[in-house]
């Protein structure tokens, strides 16, 4: 016998012979209901309201408040994903595969929570949210394809076929940022001299 049925029994059957008709049958209503409770519900629940030993009220009452703090959870859940998929952005040189299995992972956790987002959605999210060395090839993307038909591994498959042209944009952008300006570094030491001579000035004059 498990702890589920022992408390369902009960162990106050002497106290029946004091009761009266409606109160015998009330507490055996009480107790039905409390039996079929403990065996619908899972052990982990169980386990939360297995010390309420009152009637069947009490506990159902229990098991409200916890069905409703699972939902406000789950409110919660859903909410921040929906926040998490408006919000999602390719990282700053980040690798084409890396940024679609994020957003892949994305659409899988908003499915197992019920939002349901429609296939051109998920396309146009897709090809927005890249960086900017990708802009020629997603806008086409756009002008030459329908999104509404096509699958989103088609959309990066698609892309994918540039990835070596986009990985050059980025080394030759590294090489440029790398490079230091020379009109830009002259500028700055002629800054530099005109602050010295000042310096010296104002030394010469309080020396004076």
């Amino acid at each position: 016998m498990t702890s589920k049925d022992a408390l369902s029994i009960g162990t106050d059957w002497q106290w029946i012979s004091q009761y009266s008709e409606e109160q015998k049958n009330r507490y055996k209503a009480d107790k039905q209901a409390r039996s079929l409770l403990l065996q619908s519900i899972s052990n982990d629940i169980y386990i939360k309201i297995d010390s309420y030993k009152g009637n069947s009220n009490k506990m159902w009452d229990q098991l409200q408040k916890m069905m409703m703090g699972s939902k406000v959870g789950n409110q919660m859940k859903v909410a921040n994903c929906i926040n998490s998929y408006e919000e999602f952005k390719a990282k700053e040189n980040e690798r084409l595969e890396d940024t679609y299995e994020r957003f892949v992972l994305l659409l899988n956790e908003l499915s197992k929570n019920k939002v349901k987002k429609k296939q051109l959605e998920n396309n146009v999210k897709f090809l927005s949210i890249l960086q900017p060395e990708w802009k020629k090839h997603t806008r086409r993307m756009k002008q030459m394809k329908d999104l509404n038909d096509i699958p989103l591994h088609e959309v990066y498959e698609t892309l994918r076929q540039n990835e070596e042209e986009v990985e050059e944009k980025r080394a030759e952008k590294k090489k440029t940022e790398k490079i230091p300006d020379p009109i830009a570094l002259v500028a700055g030491e002629k800054k530099k001299e005109k602050k010295e001579k000042k310096k010296k000035k104002k030394v010469v004059a309080k020396s004076s």
